[in-house]
């Protein structure tokens, strides 16, 4: 199957603790959030890091994959009974040292997502880290021993 050069997206702009659905990010500058991915599309939740008071060198966004998710599964077409955690997802953070965004993700999500998120989130600069908080399906089974 040939990879994909760009994934359709679902965003949602929080800002002053309301969620807009939004077709393109207007305001400058970078941005942090959460987000999910099937097959089908991005749904991603982002918030300007110039709305964020900085605690410490990261910059993490007020938004909870668990409080989003019911906007985002029903962009995402998912069963009523679906959990947050049963769809591929990460969160972006902005490291205010190294002037980058942080990537973290789960065993699910191919490299062409990554990238599009880091276009999305207006990342000039951006690494994906893996984190065990992101996997699904067998991974997230075999990591908590699930059998």
């Amino acid at each position: 199957m040939p990879r994909r050069k760009s994934w359709p997206s679902v965003l949602f702009l929080y800002d002053e603790q309301k969620l807009t659905r939004i077709t393109r990010i207007q305001a400058p500058g970078f941005h942090v959030g959460i987000w999910w991915h099937d097959d089908e599309r991005l749904v991603a939740f982002l918030q300007s890091i110039s709305e964020i008071k900085p605690v410490g060198q990261l910059i993490d966004s007020d938004l909870s994959h668990d409080s989003a998710w019911e906007t985002a599964r029903h962009e995402l077409s998912c069963r009523e009974e679906s959990e947050y955690f049963d769809i591929p997802r990460g969160r972006i953070v902005w490291d205010t040292v190294h002037c980058s965004g942080i990537l973290y993700h789960g065993n699910a999500t191919p490299a062409d997502v990554l990238q599009e998120l880091a276009k999305l989130f207006r990342l000039p600069r951006w690494e994906a880290r893996l984190d065990e908080h992101y996997l699904t399906g067998e991974a997230l089974e075999a990591f908590y021993g699930l059998d």
